[in-house]
């Protein structure tokens, strides 16, 4: 009995070669840190966290002897940390740590622009936008970054939602490697 399977490998910087992107060090647009605004209030509206599929494995038929099987990740979406402000504003540090602790989040889960990071096949997408109190000068800006990891193991001709796999990345995922999900049988 064989079986077409995917896998949508996790957690990010844990899972050796999946690998999406690379250096995160251009995706930031760089503005020097006001002095003003090393201690003013920020303020964060339209937060978006959602899960986005970053990458998807090709089918793989599996036979019931089929032994170890490695699933080799192909891309179709890079995210990249970075900042953007209307004029002189809070560092990035500053401004990936306030968005953390306003998502509840431990230091330094977000990812950051600067560093190299290894992506997940599903990470959570996050993007929001800020006003930074810097001296009686509202300074304007959004940052997008991406924290967590997601992961499924899928098989062809069996619909994800049949098996508690009903979030959209996971359809997704289903219907770029299958094509559309139908009621399994």
């Amino acid at each position: 009995m064989k079986t077409s399977a995917m896998l949508l490998c996790a957690a990010v910087f844990l899972v050796a070669g999946c690998r999406v992107g690379g250096d995160d060090s251009a995706a930031v647009t760089r503005t020097a840190a006001a002095p003003a605004c090393s201690k003013g209030a920020i303020r964060w509206a339209g937060v978006s966290d959602k899960r986005r599929l970053v990458a998807v494995s090709r089918p793989i038929e599996v036979g019931e002897k089929g032994g170890k099987v490695r699933f080799s990740p192909v891309p179709v979406r890079e995210l990249k940390p970075g900042v953007e402000t209307s004029g002189e504003g809070p560092s990035a540090d500053r401004l990936f740590a306030s968005l953390g602790e306003h998502l509840g989040w431990e230091a330094d889960t977000l990812a950051r622009p600067g560093r190299s990071s290894a992506a997940a096949w599903a990470v959570r997408s996050v993007e929001a936008s800020f006003t930074a109190d810097c001296s009686g000068t509202p300074v304007y800006g959004s940052v997008s970054s991406w924290h967590g990891s997601s992961g499924a193991s899928l098989r062809c001709g069996v619909d994800p939602s049949d098996e508690g796999g009903d979030e959209a990345w996971i359809a997704k995922a289903y219907t770029l490697t299958c094509g559309k999900a139908g009621r399994s049988g």
